[in-house]
């Protein structure tokens, strides 16, 4: 008979299980808050620093370090209550792992994987595959990411299993150095191509897009530098943009994701996107918008960030830990009810999640199944 398990020794397992199931969390940036927080809270996350290189004439001009934060809110309260019996309770932590903390653990990872995958939303730079994957595809995707600044380490890509597949017997990923620093990620792990590690996620959302991408319209007027707002004229039929689509404006490294809805009318569709223009764009440019797609993600680490902080310890008479590794935290909670005669465990954790950068990544956009 092994020795009495502890919301202490749970709480550890846990953890460990967690951190070896996650994919795409192992993969952006993570905050962890110290403080114990409640749903709702909001917690300043500080952003890389960043330099600006200067020209040195007779005296040299001091850098400021230019640090910034951005607010992310821990909207995520993410709980798996399950019943224990007092036998299950004495088992050793190895065979209650496997049967209970493993299975619990595990369905946490995948819904926080998908919360992060969610954020694609925010992206606006996208390269389109091919109807037959290519290893130029991972070359014009790497592109995109090089024309937006993103630095060369620590860029990872993560796909959905059906666009894995299409790419994963290509002769780059056949021979790719395979790596990984958890259970998930090695698993997950296709390989090192043109200088970004490849995983796949069954997390990686669909985008329902407009039908745009299969009309032809282009500029009614030039864009200025700012502007937030196209007009695109002489549509070929009726077409409809939604929120989330992006474009690419022909001849320019400029992207764009839509934020409203928009039908085409005589002809003419306005779109609403962010970011704003950084340049002028001449009338009468093209502009190609996806459609419906896998919205697969390449980024470098800090494009995205996942923040985790510990939840306050119940009060009254319920047993109870809580306990961090590796930057997550996870509360365990005994307790028992009278009615049923059951033991209850209680494992739940608080999070939430935020673009940090939307210039670091971009979409692998496919459509082809």
């Amino acid at each position: 008979m092994g020795t009495y398990l502890t919301p202490t020794i749970i709480a550890k397992e846990a953890l460990i299980v967690l951190e070896n199931n996650l994919v795409l969390a192992g993969l952006v940036h993570r905050d962890y808050s110290k403080e114990y927080k409640k749903i709702g809270s909001t917690v300043i996350v500080r952003k890389p620093t960043t330099f600006t290189s200067t020209t040195v004439s007779n005296t040299v001009n001091l850098s400021t370090a230019t640090e910034s934060s951005v607010a992310v809110v821990l909207d995520k309260h993410l709980d798996i209550t399950f019943n224990v019996s007092s036998q299950e309770l004495s088992l050793t932590i190895v065979d209650f792992s496997e049967q209970l903390i493993q299975p619990a653990m595990r369905a946490h990872a995948q819904a926080i994987d998908a919360y992060l995958a969610a954020l694609f939303i925010d992206i606006p730079n996208f390269y389109t595959v091919t109807s037959t994957a290519v290893a130029a595809d991972i070359a014009h995707l790497r592109e995109v990411l090089n024309l937006n600044g993103a630095p060369m380490e620590d860029r990872r890509c993560v796909l959905h299993p059906s666009t894995e597949a299409a790419y994963v017997s290509l002769d780059a990923f056949l021979h790719a150095d395979k790596k990984g620093s958890t259970d998930a990620i090695k698993e997950a792990h296709m390989g090192r191509v043109m200088g970004m590690d490849f995983y796949m996620d069954q997390n990686i959302k669909t985008h329902t897009g407009g039908d745009m991408a299969d009309v032809t319209g282009a500029m009614k007027g030039a864009l200025a530098v700012g502007d937030g707002t196209a007009t695109i004229d002489g549509i070929t039929s009726a077409g409809t943009v939604l929120a989330g689509d992006c474009f690419k404006i022909t001849g320019y490294p400029v992207w764009g994701v839509v934020t409203t809805n928009a039908t085409a009318s005589a002809a003419t569709i306005t779109v609403v996107f962010t970011p704003v223009i950084d340049r002028v764009i001449a009338t009468t440019s093209v502009v190609n918008f996806t459609k419906t797609h896998k919205a697969n993600l390449a980024f470098h680490k800090n494009a995205f960030a996942l923040v985790t902080a510990p939840l306050a310890p119940p009060i009254g008479g319920a047993g109870a830990a809580v306990l961090e590794y590796k930057g997550l935290s996870a509360r365990v909670v005994y307790d028992y009810t009278m009615m049923t005669k059951q033991n209850l465990i209680s494992i739940d954790l608080l999070c939430g999640v935020k673009t940090l950068d939307p210039k670091l990544a971009a979409r692998f956009v496919d459509s082809t199944n």
